[in-house]
């Protein structure tokens, strides 16, 4: 497996909030809850944020999953790479900006941390492997 595979792989295991399509997967319930679980209390969530971001989860995780099925398990062209890189991106941004509506600044600024350090988390699992 290549880096860039490598990287683009973590890329789409980490939980990152993003806005969906109506037909992407249902993401799995617990996958859900084990984000918020893991964020609320770092970025102090209100009850009414609880509520707010829900959706966002779930959307974000059933378009993660529709791009990993769709692209598989990182056995593609070097092309079909960079789509992937792109449409994660796409994924983020979309995310990021739903986000920016219910979370203050420095909330976000902690969400970033948040994701940073799951990314490394994930490097750190694969190389030991």
């Amino acid at each position: 497996m290549t880096v860039a595979t490598m990287a683009l792989a973590l890329l789409l295991t980490a939980f990152v909030p993003v806005f969906a399509s109506q037909d992407a997967p249902a993401p799995r319930q617990a996958e859900v809850q084990q984000w918020i679980d893991d964020v609320k209390e770092r970025l102090a969530l209100t009850p009414e944020q609880l509520d707010q971001i829900r959706p966002v989860l779930e959307d974000e995780l059933g378009r993660l999953k529709a791009l990993r099925e769709k692209y598989g398990d990182g056995g593609q062209s070097r092309r079909e790479r960079r789509a992937m890189a792109r449409e994660f991106r796409q994924i983020r941004q979309s995310a990021d900006e739903r986000l920016r509506g219910i979370l203050t600044k420095e909330q976000m600024n902690e969400l970033q941390k948040i994701r940073e350090e799951r990314r490394e988390k994930l490097r750190g699992a694969r190389r030991s492997r």
